[in-house]
């Protein structure tokens, strides 16, 4: 994943409800996935194997935020499982179908939270976070953003 792509995913998050979290796991996924995958093809074992392990912890985050309380869970803990237990064979297997049999499940689930996600109008679940303007201007190469109060308290409050 490259740093804008990390850039990008940050200020989604700053900006993000619970729902809109969970699209963002699943986005995260696929882009490690799909670095992994380009990885094995130029026979980079170990950026493969870095690029799972990050695949694995956004997996990870997708099972802790689980609430077991709820009869869905169950059925989405198999089905994380499941993908977890496709990129453990893509770490010792280094075959790319693993990938697509992850991909199954996570695109499936991103799909539907792209749906849910229209009906979520909760609040952001970061507060006092900085505001994100795009659109007001624009340089040689394109959009510009700025941030609106770069001065600003910044998750403190004091």
């Amino acid at each position: 994943m490259t740093e804008e792509q990390k850039q990008a995913y940050t200020r989604r998050i700053t900006q993000a409800n619970k729902t809109q979290l969970v699209t963002i796991l699943y986005e995260m996924t696929a882009d490690y996935m799909k670095d992994a995958a380009a990885a094995i093809s130029a026979s980079d074992g170990a950026e493969a194997d870095r690029q799972i392990q990050h695949a694995q912890a956004c997996v990870d985050q997708l099972i802790h935020g689980l609430d077991m309380k709820v009869e869905i869970s169950n059925n989405l803990l198999q089905l994380y499982l499941y993908a977890k237990q496709e990129l453990i064979r893509a770490v010792t297997d280094h075959d790319p179908q693993h990938f697509d049999n992850a991909g199954i499940v996570i695109n499936g689930l991103h799909e539907t939270y792209l749906q849910l996600e229209k009906m979520d109008d909760s609040a952001p679940e970061m507060e006092n976070t900085q505001s994100v303007v795009a659109g007001m201007t624009y340089g040689q190469s394109g959009l510009n953003e700025a941030i609106a109060n770069p001065d600003g308290n910044r998750g403190f409050k004091a």
